[in-house]
C-alpha cells in the first residue's frame, strides 16, 4: 500500500484528528460536513495539545455548535488556517456558554495553559455570526448569553497572531486571569447591518478587553467594533498598547471601574502609543461608576472603589471625534429609570495618579463642539499628577479649543498649572 493510501485509511478509522509524527504529534482537524465539527476540534486538542501541533486546515470551514472549552495545553502550535462559524442558536449559546462571573460573560471558545502559540497565517478566520445578537441585544451590552468568540483565559506565556474575528456576538477578543500574553496583528471587525440608522445597535462589542491580568501586549492591529476599541478592566497591569487602528470604536478605555459595590479595581503601568482613531466616540479615557449602585451588573451597579496609576497615552491621531479626545469621567451608571444624580453620590474612593497624555493630533466634529481635555474627577476621588501635552486636535468649526478640570490637584477648572500650597 502507497504512504498516502495508509494516511487516507488512517483518517477514515479515526475521524477525529489525523495524526502525523511531527512536533510530539500533528493533529490536521478533518474537514467538516455541516455537522457540529466541535468534537473533532476537541479530540485533536486532547490527542496534540501538549507539545503538539494543531491544524485548522485552509479553505476550509468549521461548524462549531457546541462550546470549546480547550484547557491544560502546554507548548503547543495551533495553525488557524481554515475559518471557525459559531452557530446562530440563540437558546443553545445562552444555556450553555462558558461562564466568568465578571458582567455575567459567556464564552464560546476559550484557550488555556502554558506555552499557546495560535497562529492565523493571515487567513484565518473566527465568525460568530453576531447579527443574531445584535437584533436580539438592541443595544443591551449586558444581556445575558452573548457569546465571546475567542478567549485566553488562565493562560500565560503566550501568542495569538495573524487571524480575523468577525461579528463577534459580544466582546471580540478577552484576556482573563492570564500573564505574559501577546496579540499581534489581529482584525476585529462587528458590523450591524443597521449600523448607519442605529450605530448604537452593536452595543458593547469591544475590540480587546484586559481582566485580572498581567503582561499583555496588544499590537499591529486593526479593530472596527462598534465599541471600546481596547477596554482595561479591572486588575489590568504591566499593559502594552501598540500600532492600532481603530474604527468606529469608542477610543482607547481604562474602565469602566468601580461597577461591583465594596470591590476595589486596579489599573496600573499601562503604555497606549501609535494609535489612530477614525470616526471614535471618545479618545483615550478613564471612566468609573458613580458613587451609589443602581441596579446590579451586569447592567447596573456602582459604588465600588479603584486606582489608576502609572498611565501614558501618547501620539494618538484623531480623525473626527465625537468627544473630547482628552477624558477621565466617574459618572457610568445604568440608563434605566430613576437613576440618581452623579452630583448627588459621586464616586468615592478612587485613585488617580501620574496618568498623562500626549502628542494628540487631529480633529473632532460638530458633536463634540470645542472640548478638547475634559478632566471630570469625583470631589471624594483623589487625583494628582494628572497632565496633558501637544494636544492639538482641532474643532471642527475652526474655533478655540476648551479645557475643562474638576478637582483636579495642580490645575485649575480651565486646566491651567495652579498655586498649590503644601503645610510647612
Amino acid at each position: 500500500m502507497k504512504p498516502w493510501s495508509s494516511l487516507a485509511l488512517l483518517s477514515i478509522l479515526v475521524p477525529s484528528a489525523l495524526c502525523i509524527s511531527n512536533y510530539s504529534a500533528t493533529c490536521t482537524i478533518p474537514a467538516g460536513n455541516g455537522s457540529d465539527d466541535a468534537p473533532a476540534i476537541r479530540q485533536a486538542f486532547h490527542d496534540c495539545g501538549n507539545g503538539g501541533h494543531i491544524v485548522f486546515q485552509q479553505n476550509t470551514t468549521y461548524n462549531v455548535d457546541t462550546v470549546l472549552q480547550l484547557h491544560n495545553l502546554s507548548n503547543v502550535q495551533i495553525d488557524l488556517l481554515g475559518t471557525i462559524l459559531f452557530s446562530t442558536d440563540v437558546r443553545y449559546w445562552i444555556q450553555h456558554g462558558s461562564f466568568y462571573w465578571f458582567q455575567n460573560i459567556s464564552i464560546a471558545l476559550e484557550f488555556s495553559g502554558d506555552n499557546i502559540t495560535i497562529d492565523g497565517h493571515d487567513t484565518g478566520i473566527i465568525d460568530g455570526q453576531g447579527q443574531v445578537w445584535y437584533d436580539l441585544a438592541l443595544a443591551i451590552g449586558g444581556l445575558y448569553g452573548r457569546p465571546i468568540p475567542f478567549s485566553l483565559r488562565n493562560a500565560k506565556n503566550s501568542v495569538a497572531k495573524n487571524f480575523h474575528i468577525k461579528q463577534s456576538g459580544k466582546w471580540n477578543f478577552v484576556i482573563i486571569e492570564s500573564q505574559n500574553i501577546t496579540a499581534d496583528n489581529i482584525v476585529l471587525t462587528s458590523l450591524s447591518d443597521d449600523y448607519q440608522a442605529n450605530p448604537g445597535n452593536l452595543g458593547n462589542t469591544d475590540g480587546f478587553d484586559t481582566l485580572y491580568s498581567d503582561d499583555i501586549r496588544i499590537q499591529n492591529s486593526y479593530i472596527d467594533s462598534g465599541d471600546d476599541c481596547v477596554s482595561l478592566k479591572p486588575g489590568s497591569t504591566n499593559i502594552q498598547i501598540t500600532n492600532l487602528t481603530c474604527v468606529n470604536t469608542a477610543g482607547i478605555a481604562v474602565g469602566s471601574l468601580g461597577q461591583y459595590e465594596g470591590q476595589f479595581d486596579l489599573v496600573e503601568n499601562v503604555t497606549a502609543t501609535n494609535v489612530t482613531l477614525i470616526g471614535s466616540r471618545n479618545g483615550a479615557y478613564v471612566k468609573t461608576y458613580m458613587g451609589k449602585r443602581t441596579y446590579y451588573p451586569p447592567q447596573g451597579g456602582g459604588n465600588g472603589t479603584g486606582a489608576v496609576r502609572n498611565v501614558a497615552f501618547s501620539n494618538f491621531n484623531i480623525q473626527n471625534i465625537t468627544a473630547a479626545p482628552v477624558l477621565l469621567q466617574q459618572c457610568s451608571h445604568w440608563a434605566g429609570w430613576d437613576v440618581p444624580a452623579c452630583a448627588d453620590y459621586p464616586s468615592t474612593g478612587f485613585t488617580f495618579q501620574n496618568i498623562t497624555w500626549t502628542n494628540f493630533t487631529g480633529w473632532s466634529n460638530e458633536e463634540v463642539g470645542t472640548e478638547e481635555v475634559s478632566l471630570a474627577c469625583s470631589p471624594k476621588s483623589t487625583c494628582v499628577d494628572l497632565s496633558f501635552s501637544g494636544i492639538d486636535v482641532k474643532p471642527y468649526n475652526g474655533s478655540a479649543a476648551t479645557y475643562t478640570c474638576t478637582n483636579v490637584d495642580g490645575l485649575s477648572s480651565g486646566c491651567q498649572a495652579a498655586n498649590v500650597t503644601t503645610d510647612s
